[in-house]
């Protein structure tokens, strides 16, 4: 995409390594990727910038839940990445519609926003990747979800045992019967079994 270089050139300095619309950054505690994109809509170009965040922690849950057997961090990880944090993180100024014939200074205001959200991405990455954050990120949401309890709970369970684990837990089976899921037993198990390794929580 024309504004890749510039991105590029904005977030490598900031620890990511990559070209051509994907810059990734990988830690002892997790992996991220900042990506750019492109898409034609009626009457319009939209381009964009967006970041996805794995925890080690959650990959090696989907590693275990999928029977993927034990498997570094690697790029094909953020296929299983929650987005969850990220897409309430994201900056405006990610997104921007261009005319279907973008001239120059449309191209010019395009890419200094796309650099500028990227930079912002990119510690937003730094703060995600910290032990623990993404979870903070998880718990800071006023509607927690169906699709959300799976990893509060797993990422809880980190934190060793604990009434808050307890009580989410209890939540994830009541969220999975009201959305008519099959019980979470796997989950509660897993996340009960991960707690216990890492003993009570001070």
């Amino acid at each position: 995409m024309f504004a890749d270089r510039a991105v590029g050139a904005v977030i490598r300095p900031l620890g990511f390594k990559g070209t051509r619309g994907t810059w990734l950054r990988q830690t002892a505690d997790g992996i991220a990727m900042i990506g750019t994109g492109r898409r034609t809509l009626p009457g319009s170009v939209l381009v964009h910038v967006g970041l996805a965040v794995v925890p080690v922690e959650w990959w090696e849950y989907v590693t275990w839940r999928d029977n993927l057997g034990p498997q570094p961090l690697s790029k094909s990880t953020l296929r299983y990445g929650m987005r969850f944090v990220e897409s309430r993180r994201q900056p405006e100024r990610g997104f921007v519609h261009m005319p279907p014939d973008p001239q120059t200074g449309d191209l010019e205001s395009a890419q200094t926003a796309l650099c500028t959200a990227a930079a912002e991405l990119a510690g937003i990455a730094d703060d995600l990747l910290r032990p623990g954050r993404y979870l903070d990120g998880l718990l800071a949401i006023e509607d927690i979800g169906y699709g959300m309890w799976e990893p509060v709970v797993v990422l809880l369970a980190e934190r060793g045992r604990s009434r808050q684990l307890e009580d989410a837990i209890v939540a994830m089976y009541h969220a999975y019967a009201q959305h008519g899921g099959h019980p979470p037993d796997r989950v509660a198990d897993y996340a009960r079994a991960r707690a216990a390794i890492r003993g009570p929580r001070a």
